[in-house]
């Protein structure tokens, strides 16, 4: 409606295409992720409980005018339910990363369109493994590309933008690997949040390695845990999804715990965010020229030398195990273990040999 378009052939005109593309480029990317960031970091230490007191055209919606216990859940539940949208809004910024990039260096408009942003951005390929091979084919092919992708028209390449785009470079690449890698297959983890919750989320399992077992009263001191003396692997809220991984041979039903460290997962989230940003602005002015109009997202400053390893440090990610074996018979599962940035352990739970015990003082 105030588009003001009018369908007047079967194919996507200049005028419709430069209308749209009018309309898409006063959009504010970086805004918009950095509300919901804001949102669930001030969440993370908020236990309130909307009443009709507060909010009550949600109430009167729903016809009710006297409840308070509609809306019930603890604080366990709320940390939970903050670790899945973590997860889904870093997933969130680094697919619309790689399908903006894909629109404006490998995406061809339909035979008989006119080139459109955001028509491009809309018609990317459903497979996300298609939307980064494109993508990276055709950044790879143009050593230049990338920097016009990146920055606006007429930037200088000095030592401060080339360490910018290096480190713009480092988040495209990890955003790559959530979207696509499959060894602990975090997309496959959004797309079990996304379609049906099939997922089961955790925050009552705290799984640390220690070196001093149980005595024989079944006794471990608390003085057996701390830094130097054991070290934590899931002391976060835990997902755990089921998978089937893209492998061949095919493998067989994987189950994947993440840990879900929700200060740390939201800076990924800006960082790849901040880069989208930079990019979608960059666009912009290519298609307004000089003649920027009022609304347009200003470019946001670049991160120099904050790469994915700086910001995830040393924690661990998940831990990977076979359910079932793989469906020819003789191809060996994939080794159990667990991953960190850029390294995998590999490890084998003896769960026969488990025994109980009891933190006590000492």
């Amino acid at each position: 409606m105030h588009l003001h378009l009018r369908a007047d052939s079967i194919h996507l005109s200049k005028s419709h295409a430069k209308a749209l593309d009018d309309e898409f480029f006063l959009s504010h990317p970086a805004a918009y992720f950095a509300s919901r960031i804001s949102s669930l970091l001030a969440t993370e230490h908020s236990a309130a409980v909307p009443t009709p007191g507060d909010e009550p055209e949600f109430f009167a919606a729903l016809g009710l005018s006297k409840t308070d216990s509609l809306l019930a859940f603890d604080e366990q539940d709320r940390r939970l339910q903050l670790a899945v949208e973590a997860l889904s809004l870093r997933h969130q910024a680094a697919e619309a990363l790689l399908r903006f990039m894909y629109a404006v260096t490998a995406a061809k408009p339909k035979e008989g369109d006119s080139p459109s942003t955001w028509l491009l951005v809309a018609d990317s390929p459903n497979a996300l493994i298609d939307v980064v091979q494109k993508t990276m084919a055709a950044v790879n092919s143009d050593e230049e590309l990338f920097l016009r992708c990146l920055f606006t028209p007429g930037t200088r390449v000095d030592e401060k933008v080339a360490a910018a785009a290096d480190t713009a470079v480092a988040w495209v690449n990890h955003a790559s690997s959530l979207l696509t890698g499959d060894e602990l297959s975090v997309n496959a983890a959004h797309n079990k949040v996304k379609h049906g919750l099939a997922v089961s989320t955790r925050g009552d399992v705290r799984i640390e390695f220690i070196t001093t077992p149980p005595n024989d009263l079944g006794q471990i001191p608390l003085s057996a845990f701390g830094e130097g003396k054991s070290v934590p692997i899931f002391d976060r809220p835990m997902l755990t999804y089921l998978s089937r991984p893209h492998t061949n041979p095919k493998q067989g039903l994987e189950a994947i715990s993440l840990r879900v460290d929700v200060p740390v997962v939201l800076a990924e989230a800006w960082m790849i965010a901040n880069v989208y940003a930079a990019m979608f602005h960059a666009r912009a002015r290519r298609h307004f020229g000089d003649d920027l109009p009022e609304g347009v997202a200003p470019y946001p400053t670049l991160v120099i030398g904050r790469l994915p390893e700086h910001v995830i440090g040393g924690r661990p990610l998940g831990y990977r195990e076979a359910v079932t074996l793989p469906p020819d018979g003789t191809t060996a599962p994939r080794k159990s273990g667990l991953f960190f940035q850029g390294s995998f352990i590999p490890m084998d739970v003896d769960y026969g040999s488990k025994v109980s015990g009891v933190v006590v003082e000492g």
